[in-house]
C-alpha cells in the first residue's frame, strides 16, 4: 500500500511548480507585463525545473504529477484563473498540453516496450526532450518576431530557423557531433514544430526531442 503514497519529492516539486505559478501570477497582476511574456517565463522555468524530475522521482510519479497539473491547468483555463498563462492573443491549449507532454515523454522513454531503455539513457533522453520544449520552442517564438515569410498557425521561417539554430547548439552542448544525421534530426524537429499549432507542439515536442536524442546517441 505504501507504494501508492506520493514520496516527499513529489510534494516538493508540486510546491515548487505552484510557487512558480504564484510568483509569476503576482507579477502579471501587479505590473504592465503582458501575458505573452509571463507565459514564456513559466514555459522556460517549468521546463528547466522539470529536467530535475528524473533524478528524484520514479517514472510513475512523474506521470502522475504531469496529469495532476494538466487537470489543474484545465480547470484554471476554464475558469480564467491564471492570467499569467491564459491571457494571450491567440487560441491555444498549449498551457494545458505542456505538462501532459512531459508525462507522455516520461511514459515513452521509461515504459514504452518498443524502446526498452536503461534508466540512465531514459533520463538523459527525457531531459533532452524537456530542453527541446523549454528552450527550442521559445527560441522559435522569439525568432519569429523578426520579419520573414509566414508559414501556418502564425509561425514563420525566421521562427523555424531560430529553432533549428538553437537545436544545433543544444546538440553541441550535449557533446553530440554535428554530423549530417544530427542536422537532419534537428531539421526534422524544426519541421515538426512548424507543423504543430494550437499548442499541440507542447504535447509532442518532449517526446520528439527524446526520440531525436536516442537516434543521435545510438548512431554515434
Amino acid at each position: 500500500m505504501t507504494s501508492w503514497i506520493p514520496p516527499t519529492a513529489f510534494w516538493v516539486f508540486t510546491c515548487l511548480f505552484a510557487l512558480l505559478f504564484g510568483v509569476v501570477e503576482v507579477i502579471k497582476r501587479s505590473t504592465p507585463i503582458s501575458g505573452t511574456v509571463t507565459r514564456k517565463i513559466l514555459h522556460i522555468s517549468t521546463a528547466l525545473v522539470s529536467t530535475a524530475l528524473p533524478s528524484h522521482l520514479a517514472p510513475s510519479w512523474i506521470i502522475v504529477l504531469a496529469v495532476m497539473f494538466g487537470l489543474v491547468l484545465t480547470a484554471s483555463k476554464l475558469g480564467s484563473l491564471l492570467t499569467s498563462i491564459h491571457n494571450v492573443p491567440r487560441k491555444t491549449w498549449g498551457e494545458v498540453l505542456f505538462p501532459l507532454g512531459i508525462g507522455l515523454a516520461a511514459w515513452l522513454v521509461y515504459c514504452a516496450p518498443f524502446l526498452d531503455l536503461d534508466a540512465e539513457l531514459a533520463a538523459s533522453s527525457l531531459r533532452f526532450g524537456l530542453l527541446t520544449l523549454g528552450i527550442l520552442d521559445v527560441a522559435a517564438e522569439w525568432g519569429g518576431q523578426f520579419p520573414s515569410p509566414k508559414l501556418w498557425f502564425g509561425k514563420s521561417v525566421a521562427g523555424s530557423l531560430s529553432f533549428f539554430a538553437a537545436g544545433l547548439v543544444l546538440c553541441a552542448a550535449h557533446g553530440i557531433p554535428l554530423t549530417g544525421t544530427a542536422v537532419a534530426a534537428v531539421a526534422g524537429l524544426s519541421l515538426s514544430e512548424s507543423l504543430l499549432g494550437r499548442g499541440i507542439d507542447n504535447l509532442a515536442l518532449p517526446s520528439l526531442g527524446a526520440l531525436a536524442y536516442l537516434l543521435l546517441v545510438t548512431s554515434n
